[in-house]
């Protein structure tokens, strides 16, 4: 049978939210990489009602939220000791800043020509004249004649959002500005979420080598010096001010060579007694603590193999717009060509009301 365009643009919208579940597998596509930054963010992202620009303005939606970095502790004369005469010192605060997070719009759009479906024995009509509802037979077919394009499209919005969510901002002024927005590689220098990096608290650790930033992370395996700065940064630095409660640290392909070949170099032990046939000599992976270090093939991609990347999922965040992540969206069909256009659509921003507990190092 035939299928009215309203009812093929519907069933197309509707096939692709059904084919956007995790659990469709997506066997037909090749040189897929992993996106662990993304399904981390995806997985600790929290909803937000509604962001708008500031009353009176035509600047963008922004979210915000409260930062008290300045206390009354750090008031010189608050906490003295008194004696009977003593005149009593009183001291203001200051109150809590705002954090002036960019809210941003993104698109991805697909389409698909008549002629492609025809080629699936699919008709798409303009005729509404007896043309009944289609059959669950009639959508199935459609449904498989998308699948080729529908996992294309799906693959690449994951693409374009993890690309996206590990830039800063600048390589498209209207896109979501991400990770590398708030570590940057001198924590000392510009303001980030609309608060000055001259206050001492709104910074993050940084072994970049860059600035006032500390000096850049150093492999040897002699004296293991990149596994005992590590340590001390995820056990003693990053918790020091009440965060790195729920640790994440996400590293390139050198970065975790290096770690383990510092720790091979002081020996392999056994609990086996070396009784197996084969010796397993294998590290699956590095921990320190409750830090686990994974690996993220983009960072090897964009030239960062020798990089690492550790933040709190309670401080920093993707906030996506209640009901505007992944909104997929069938567009009028154009007067004058046969197609059908699909808009896919995300709203969020990278949130963060903590800095001190995030980190950046760079390995010489």
């Amino acid at each position: 049978m035939a299928f009215t365009v309203p009812v093929a643009a519907d069933v197309t919208a509707s096939t692709l939210e059904k084919f956007f579940n995790p659990k469709d597998p997506r066997k037909i596509l090749q040189h897929i990489q992993n996106k662990p930054l993304l399904r981390i963010l995806m997985e600790s992202k929290e909803e937000f009602d509604a962001a708008g620009p500031a009353a009176g303005t035509t600047s963008p939606a922004n979210f915000r939220e409260p930062v008290q970095g300045a206390l009354l502790r750090d008031q010189p004369g608050f906490y003295l000791g008194i004696s009977s005469a003593d005149v009593l010192n009183f001291n203001s605060s200051d109150g809590a800043i705002q954090t002036t997070c960019p809210v941003r719009w993104m698109h991805a759009g697909w389409q698909i020509t008549h002629e492609e479906l025809m080629y699936q024995g699919v008709v798409v009509t303009n005729n509404n004249r007896d043309i009944s509802a289609p059959t669950d037979d009639d959508q199935v077919k459609l449904f498989n004649a998308l699948q080729t394009k529908k996992a294309d499209y799906q693959e690449s919005i994951m693409y374009g959002r993890n690309a996206t969510l590990w830039q800063d901002g600048t390589q498209d002024p209207k896109a979501i500005p991400g990770l590398k927005s708030v570590f940057t590689d001198d924590p000392t220098v510009g303001i980030t979420l609309g608060i000055n990096r001259s206050n001492i608290w709104w910074r993050h650790v940084a072994d970049t080598g860059v600035g006032n930033a500390g000096a850049k992370l150093v492999f040897s395996k002699a004296d293991q010096t990149l596994t005992e700065r590590l340590n001390k940064v995820f056990n003693v630095i990053l918790p020091l001010y009440g965060g790195f409660t729920d640790p994440v640290a996400l590293a390139g392909s050198d970065l975790i060579d290096a770690l383990i070949r510092e720790a091979r170099a002081k020996g392999v032990t056994t609990t086996t007694g070396w009784k197996d046939k084969y010796f397993d000599v294998s590290v699956t992976g590095i921990r320190f603590g409750r830090v686990d270090i994974m690996f993220d093939p983009t960072l090897d991609l964009i030239g960062e193999s020798k990089n690492i990347y550790a933040w709190d999922k309670a401080h920093l965040k993707l906030r996506t717009q209640k009901g505007q992540w992944g909104k997929v969206t069938p567009q009028n069909m154009p007067s004058n060509q046969f197609v059908m256009l699909t808009s896919t659509t995300d709203r969020g921003v990278i949130t963060c009301n903590q800095m001190d507990c995030q980190y950046k190092g760079a390995m010489n």
